[in-house]
């Protein structure tokens, strides 16, 4: 776990236990207020930083972004879903225009620390290092003014706003008001279970065509799918960390286990799209292509290893034993 994150759970835990003086059970209402009040003073905290360019700060944004919209998703039928789903929508066209930068920061460090490495192997490394950061330098040169126009601008100023906001402005249903266990744990209980449905419908790595598999495989979006329910489970047992305590911690800990080893499927799956492009360069010379096309079947045999490496990681992630204090 990051210091983002532990700080950021460490947050919604204090701000929910400060509702339950006396040692009350406090209410959902009261533990989804402290966890979204968290994520929103993280979100503007890093504002500043974000726009000063300081590193990090658009990943942290984004963790915070994430984590809200979660919420608003897992735990929408506690919520009033005209309210929740107006943020949840900002907030995704919020983190769509500056997810892109970091993105290519992250695949651009990956693939120009791999030819570092063959500089001395292939004549063709040093064309291929050149032609990749020219093209990732334009890329990132329009993501960045991307983003700095969105954060210009009359939206983004709104979802500022909104988001400072939120955690007063939250308009809940009734049962909102009953004991936070009675009401969240059965909505993590359902997160978990798409992440069940979604790992039944994987294909076979093992059964899978290699072409296929090394040039736009379909299944690259199913796994992505998967990492995707997997952090909406995560974040939805950190929410009941103040209720739970180390039992929900661990349930998220095992989830962000799958994400994180899913997260290194889907840059090198990016890595690949990337690689991909470059090669399509014309008039490219021998070597260059020959060194892109090891790149990438570099990346595409690690995501097979990774895949074939999942089922023991998932076994230890699905323990019963993890989500006991869902049944209570």
């Amino acid at each position: 776990m990051t210091e983002t994150d532990a700080g950021q759970r460490v947050g919604a835990q204090r701000s929910a236990g400060e509702a339950r003086a006396g040692g009350a059970v406090p209410t959902a209402f009261e533990v989804l207020r402290g966890y979204l009040a968290a994520q929103s003073n993280a979100f503007l905290t890093q504002l500043p930083r974000l726009r000063d360019g300081k590193p990090e700060a658009s990943h942290r944004i984004r963790v915070a972004c994430r984590r809200s919209r979660s919420l608003l998703r897992t735990y929408r039928p506690l919520l009033d879903a005209e309210w929740a789903d107006g943020l949840a929508a900002r907030i995704g066209e919020f983190t769509q225009v500056v997810s892109p930068e970091r993105d290519i920061e992250v695949v651009r460090a990956q693939l120009l620390n791999a030819l570092d490495k063959m500089a001395d192997e292939s004549s063709g490394a040093a064309r291929a290092r050149t032609l990749l950061d020219r093209m990732l330098h334009r890329e990132y040169a329009i993501a960045h003014e991307a983003t700095l126009a969105e954060l210009a601008g009359p939206r983004f100023h709104a979802l500022a706003d909104q988001l400072a906001l939120a955690p007063e402005a939250m308009t809940v249903q009734q049962q909102a008001h009953s004991p936070a266990p009675e009401v969240l744990y059965p909505l993590v209980a359902n997160t978990f279970s798409v992440i069940e449905r979604r790992v039944a419908a994987l294909p076979d790595p093992r059964q899978q065509n290699a072409k296929d598999m090394l040039v736009n495989d379909p299944a690259d979006e199913q796994w992505h799918r998967l990492r995707i329910a997997a952090k909406r489970c995560r974040y939805a047992a950190e929410v009941c960390a103040p209720v739970a305590g180390a039992q929900a911690a661990a349930l998220a800990d095992a989830m962000a286990v799958i994400t994180e080893e899913l997260g290194a499927q889907q840059d090198a799956s990016v890595a690949s799209a990337v690689l991909l492009r470059a090669a399509g360069t014309p008039r490219i010379a021998a070597p260059t292509g020959f060194v892109l096309g090891r790149l990438l079947g570099e990346a595409r045999a690690g995501i097979l290893r990774s895949r074939l490496a999942f089922p023991p990681l998932w076994r230890r992630a699905a323990d019963p034993g993890l989500r006991t204090w869902l049944e209570s």
